[in-house]
């Protein structure tokens, strides 16, 4: 509905909104308007033709019969998109193929060029849309996606895109007559600011793009396209843009941002940017604020922390009654209590919720004021949650006084306080030194979102005493159900760390920035049994597979291996891991690590590495990395992976073979002369032997 009232208010005559986009009429001149000040649509799409297709031959013919001379100007690029399938035309990539040949084959018969094709930045795009075997032929005006303005330099990581930036911004009231700051606490790589500046000051985004596909097109009228742009004129007074983000990264783009649109030189800004976390919110004050506008992290690739308790308290405090416009996204449980669930995590009731996507995400715009915050208002903890909570506070001192003497004895800094001993209570507490990092589990779609958002803030709100630490040594983040093809990434950029003792290792871990800290904790115990190892047998060779950070490479070479390798993937993990070896004194021309699939390497360059005299073979329950040769599934591949792993052993060797999946079932037989033994309880540490087994564990000869 926002849409069809942008494009009506732009000349769209009749428009009707429908799941997906706007139908109207329109000349070519209110067409070319549409693409060039539309702030909200993704594409304009023109028909050319509508014509029967029941099969292959019949959509060639009709695509070949059009005058497609008269229509493209020569030498453009062109690209095909399809939508629609029937009982003959199953394919949309060969029903696209089909309706490119058409137009060549045209092109062709009129002794002209063919086009080239080229699907990332065509200057000529068409889209077919099949349906009941009748095919509706559009050129798409834009060319590629109107959310392309033009003045986006660098993304960064999830950028918002520009339309639904701008859906948000005026669902929150912002727009060319805009007054005061433009506040964004939680700024990114700068897309709201830019795009709020380019509504204060009355900028179409097509007076950015360098290019519209209907220039290649011979029904555009001449001279259109420089005549809108000629006739934009920016206002004179300063837009005020304030935005914060932690990473100073994010705001050189930002920076960057801003001036390819043009602030400073096509129209004026007044610009407040600083690098400060959201716990340091110190914005101008309320009366001279327009609008606060942001987008916390949300979504399954991120399995971000959830902000959105610590962003609407830092609003409540400093900006009551302010307008505020927030894209939030929908906890995977869904359900009716899904936007319900986002205002009571903000803490702001009182808002307005708007249903949207962000691609393949569901996502809220929230709208409205934001509340008083007040005595025994929204922000404070609820009394009843908060007395239940105090059955997790008692389990959470039990464990911290019976672990705390364990681990003090063993020499350990880093260990598990608290394992979902509770239902009620679904969280891991690990504790590293004097700080906690607590992980939330995400409840099933059956638990209330507002119940579990009230148990949530009560059991953190008495953590911090039951444990004995300060409240702002507590990091907080939510694990969310996967899909395999999903990964855990970055989740901050604060960089806290610490330095925790292991069995005599010194390790660094982060407690900010990443979903693990980068020391599993139950495989502590397994790291623990490899050091006995090379203790009882020093001087030998290590072979650490799927190495990760490299925690067991170090405590073998502590024990006494003198020399090892540690093949892992990720660039990411064997930074910290070389990290890790520097900062335990390891001699790096002794201590190799090497970045390769562990599969290939152990077929091919692993064949030339010698023997070794013991193995960890640790694998993830499944891997899709792009720069893997083939997907890895653990219950799949796992004879295999033993198979080529026993091929590097030494005769009198040891190979640690450890599993996290809990649905794992060993489908392998070693061959004769090895014997397999389950070393499961030998490998789990008081601390992470409550319940189910975190890991299983083998240990063949």
């Amino acid at each position: 509905e926002r849409l069809a009232a942008e494009l009506a208010a732009l000349g769209l005559e009749q428009p009707q909104a429908f799941p997906g986009g706007v139908l109207g009429i329109a000349d070519v001149a209110t067409a070319v308007r549409l693409c060039f000040a539309s702030r909200l649509a993704s594409r304009v799409l023109w028909p050319l033709a509508r014509f029967p297709a029941p099969d292959a031959d019949a959509l060639h013919a009709g695509v070949a019969a059009l005058p497609w001379a008269e229509l493209l100007r020569p030498g453009a690029t062109l690209a095909v998109g399809f939508d629609g399938t029937s009982r003959t035309l199953r394919h949309t990539r060969f029903s696209a193929q089909r309706v490119k040949d058409g137009v060549v084959d045209a092109l062709r018969a009129a002794g002209l060029e063919r086009p080239a094709v080229d699907l990332a930045d065509p200057e000529v795009r068409l889209q077919g849309v099949l349906f009941r075997d009748r095919l509706t032929l559009y050129l798409d005006l834009a060319g590629t996606a109107l959310h392309r303005r033009g003045w986006r330099r660098e993304g960064g990581e999830a950028p918002l895109k520009e339309t639904l930036a701008a859906a948000l911004l005026l669902a929150g009231g912002w727009g060319p007559d805009a007054r005061g700051w433009l506040v964004d606490p939680l700024c990114g790589s700068g897309t709201l600011l830019v795009e709020g500046a380019l509504l204060a000051a009355d900028v179409p985004p097509g007076a950015l793009r360098a290019r519209f596909g209907f220039e290649a097109w011979c029904g555009a009228p001449e001279g259109l396209l420089e005549a809108l742009r000629a006739a934009v004129r920016p206002r004179e007074e300063a837009v005020r843009l304030w935005g914060r983000d932690r990473d100073p990264e994010q705001l050189r783009r930002t920076r960057l941002h801003l001036e390819a649109a043009g602030a400073g030189t096509r129209f004026p800004v007044e610009l407040d940017l600083d690098a400060a976390p959201l716990a340091a919110f110190a914005p101008p004050p309320a009366e001279t604020v327009g609008l606060v506008a942001t987008n916390p992290p949300y979504g399954e690739r991120l399995a971000a922390e959830d902000v959105l308790p610590e962003l609407g308290a830092a609003l409540r405090r400093r900006l009551p009654g302010v307008p505020v416009a927030i894209l939030a996204g929908v906890p995977r449980a869904g359900g009716p209590g899904g936007e319900r669930g986002l205002r009571e995590r903000l803490g702001l009731p009182g808002l307005a919720a708007h249903p949207a996507r962000n691609g393949p995400l569901e996502v809220h715009l929230l709208t409205g004021r934001v509340e008083q915050d007040d005595a025994g208002g929204a922000a404070d903890v609820d009394a009843a949650a908060l007395a239940h909570a105090e059955m997790f506070a008692n389990r959470v001192r039990k464990n911290a006084q019976r672990l705390g003497r364990w681990a003090r004895r063993e020499g350990i800094d880093a260990w598990r306080l608290y394992d979902r001993d509770l239902p009620e209570y679904g969280f891991v507490v690990d504790r590293y030194g004097d700080a906690l990092v607590v992980q939330e589990f995400e409840p099933p779609g059956a638990v209330d979102p507002v119940a579990a958002a009230r148990r949530r803030k009560a059991a953190l709100a008495v953590l911090p005493e039951a444990a004995g630490v300060h409240a702002g040594d507590v990091f907080f983040r939510t694990r969310r159900r996967q899909r395999p093809e999903d990964q855990y990434g970055v989740v901050a950029r604060d960089r806290v760390r610490a330095e925790v003792r292991e069995h005599g290792a010194r390790f660094l871990v982060n407690l900010s920035d990443y979903l693990d800290t980068g020391l599993y904790l139950d495989s502590r115990g397994a790291r623990r049994l490899l050091r006995s190892h090379f203790e009882a047998r020093p001087g030998g060779r290590f072979l650490n597979l799927f190495a990760y950070t490299g925690a067991a490479t170090v405590q073998a070479a502590l024990g006494g291996a003198a020399e090892s390798t540690s093949v892992d993937l990720s660039r990411t993990y064997l930074d910290r891991a070389r990290e890790q070896f520097e900062h335990n004194g390891l001699d790096p021309d002794r201590h190799r690590l090497v970045r390769a699939d562990v599969a290939v390497w152990l077929a091919g360059e692993g064949r030339g590495s010698g023997a070794y005299d013991a193995i960890l073979l640790d694998p993830p329950t499944f891997s899709n990395s792009a720069r893997a040769e083939e997907d890895l599934d653990l219950q799949r591949d796992h004879g295999r992976l033993l198979d080529l792993a026993l091929d590097r052993l030494a005769p009198d060797g040891v190979l640690l073979f450890v599993v996290h999946a809990r649905r794992f079932r060993l489908a392998w037989t070693p061959p004769a002369g090895r014997s397999l033994e389950e070393v499961t309880q030998r490998t789990l540490d008081p601390d992470c032997a409550r319940g189910r087994p975190a890991h299983r564990a083998w240990l063949l000869r």
